[in-house]
This record gives C-alpha cells, structure tokens and sequence, in this order.
C-alpha cells in the first residue's frame, strides 16, 4: 500500500492512538449514504484481518447508531459480552473476533453525516470515561482525514453534474442512470470474491467513480446521442469517440481536483477507457479482451450495459429486469466477465431496490 493511501493514513493514526491510549486493538470505519440510507464498511487497521468487510446496513436498522446521530455522542460499551445474544450480524462478528469493549462515535463533515468510527479493544472495560474527550479528539482528527480524501472525488462528481446541466445535456446520462450505475457496480464489488483484491476503500472509490463513465457525451452532438434511428457509420465512430474524449475531459479535471496522482486517480481512468472493452476483445477502443480488461471496466460494463437496456432510450423501449437479466446471462463470456455476470445474478433482490430507489416508473413485466 502506497504511504499516502487513506487506509494507510488511518494505519498511522491508529499508532498515534496506541501510543496515548494503548490496547486499541482494532479501528473501523463505515461510511453513510445519505441517498440509500446505507452504512458501508470502508477501512479498518488491526494486526489481522478485519471481522467486517463488504459489509452494508440501513441506519434505519439499527437504532442505536441513529441515537448517537440524534444526539452526536459517542457511547462505549465496557463488557461486549453481554450483547451476545444480539441478532445483529456485526455485533456477533465483532464478538468471534475476540473484542470485548468498544467505543462508537459518529462522524461529521460540514455537518453532515459521514459514517461511524469503532475502536475495539480485547480488554473489558478499556475504554473508561477519562478516555472520552481524547478519542473524540481523534474521531474529529479521522473525520477530517477521511473528508479530506474523498472530497475531490466527490467534488469532481458534483462538476460534472454541473457541467451536464449548463450543457443542456439530455442524453440516457440522467442523475437516475448515474445513481443505478454507482449503485449496481457497488453491489457487484462487494458480492466479487474477496480474492478479487477490492479492499472496502477501492470499492467506495469505485462506487463513486462509476457514474463517470460516460463523462465523453457531454462532447458528443445531441443530434447523434438522441437519434431514434441507426447511427450512420461516421456517427457510430463519432459517438464511440466518447470514450477518448472523457479520458481527456478527466485527466484535466483531475489535475485540477488534486487527484492525478491520488492511489485511485488510475481507477477512474480505467471506468472511463474501458467500461465499452468486450470480454472477447471485440469491444473498443483498445480491444483488451478477458482479464486483461481492468476489473473497474468489467464491472462497470455489467452495471452500465444492464441499466441502458432497462430504461427507455430515444431508440428503444425499456425492457424488464428479467429481460436485463436474461441479455447479462447470454452475454457472459463474449461481452462480459462471467464471474461479474454471475456475482451480479445473486444480487437480483438487490438490484430491484435499488432501480425502484432511483427510477422512473417500473417498467413493463417480462409477459408484457
């Protein structure tokens, strides 16, 4: 991991803490999605592997943390063995861990709710009450650091949100699709096997990065992107040079949000080049094929592909989300990687709440 990565960041303060306080064995960090009510698992530190990773609850679900929210505090629990009988999926992990006291506080930026930080200790009673203005201290330090890192990411995201709207740009790049599409290629990272290598962080990046994918159109005409008719061959070329243009368009735009030399900078790059590369190599604009196409675009691919054929578009009527479905399964192999096709099958329940969450009306059933 490069020294400047967040997750490394959080490792060095994580020293810090058991420098001044000690026996602070473990550090989670969940991030809030305000749009989906979601808490994720985002970064931990502790010297073996994490009890919680791809994790995601509502905070809706678990009213305690709503409570710290409510009321801003932060809560330590002295003895975690006596929520053993909780149903809580979290809860029971952090128990078979060997953590047996835990301090909670919740984390603001501007405002707004961020996430929630946990510190666990092996110890009962470690975190006692003397410990409390000093581990806030460091819940606001953490705060800042993890604001610090993603607000160009997200800053980037809100301009090109911008730049659309006084574009007048009015192709398929709705805020809905970009929604559907960050949100479906997040539930496929997180459902990929864990040997993948996506940490927690590079799948928050990834989740934020994805709606950029076709950032390209905002240079294309509008006369081609909503044309109801087949595009001519000079315009099917001109309408593929999207892809060329959005990396150009980025790579400017990220000089200028700091984040050309970030850990993820090369990430978003790769949901921009190659998100239209086919598993067969047949796909543009540099014909990788398999696994030489960057995880970031095969994922994205699969997210992409499957919202454009379940919404209407100027040429087309939308299909089902079995309809959707059905072109992914038949598709696996030649145009996508069919282990992101089949890890987005297990996420079907998913996938359904998350287009009614973020759409137009439902469209037409699979009989219809």
């Amino acid at each position: 991991m490069r020294d400047d990565a967040l997750g490394q960041k959080i490792a060095n303060l994580h020293d810090r803490i058991q420098g001044d306080v000690g026996n602070v064995d473990r550090i989670g960090i969940a991030l809030y999605n305000p749009a989906s009510d979601q808490l994720s698992t985002f970064l931990h530190s502790a010297d073996g592997q994490s009890p919680l990773e791809r994790y995601q609850v509502r905070l809706a679900d678990v009213p305690s943390l709503q409570e710290l929210h409510r009321t801003q505090s932060s809560r330590t629990i002295d003895d975690l063995a006596i929520l053993a009988a909780s149903k809580s999926e979290h809860t029971r992990r952090i128990l078979d861990a060997g953590y047996r006291s835990s301090y909670t506080c919740p984390l603001y930026a501007r405002g707004q709710l961020l996430g929630f930080l946990f510190l666990d200790s092996t110890r009962t009673g470690h975190f006692r009450n003397e410990l409390r203005i000093q581990l806030d201290a460091y819940a606001q330090l953490i705060a800042a650091q993890i604001s610090q890192d993603l607000s160009p990411a997200r800053a980037l995201r809100s301009a090109v949100a911008m730049t659309r709207e006084l574009g007048r740009h009015r192709d398929e790049e709705t805020a809905g699709h970009v929604n559907r599409v960050a949100h479906y290629t997040r539930s496929i990272a997180i459902a990929l096997d864990p040997g993948t290598g996506l940490s927690d962080e590079d799948i928050e990046f990834l989740f934020q990065f994805a709606g950029l994918h076709d950032i390209g159109k905002i240079a294309i005409p509008d006369q081609i992107l909503r044309k109801a008719g087949k595009l001519s061959e000079d315009e099917y070329a001109i309408a593929q040079s999207h892809v060329h243009k959005g990396g150009e368009m980025i790579d400017v735009m990220m000089r200028e949000f700091g984040l050309a030399n970030e850990h993820h900078a090369q990430m978003l790059r790769d949901v921009i080049a190659c998100h239209h590369e086919r598993w067969d190599g047949s796909g543009y604009p540099r014909g990788l094929a398999g696994e030489d196409i960057p995880l970031a675009g095969r994922i994205v691919a699969v997210a992409d592909v499957f919202d454009a054929l379940t919404n209407p578009r100027p040429y087309k009527q939308a299909w089902s989300l079995e309809q959707g479905f059905e072109y992914l399964q038949a598709n696996a192999g030649t145009q996508f990687d069919p282990n992101c096709v089949a890890t987005a099958e297990r996420c079907f329940d998913d996938w359904r709440q998350i287009y009614a969450r973020f759409n137009e009306p439902t469209p037409a059933t699979a009989s219809a």
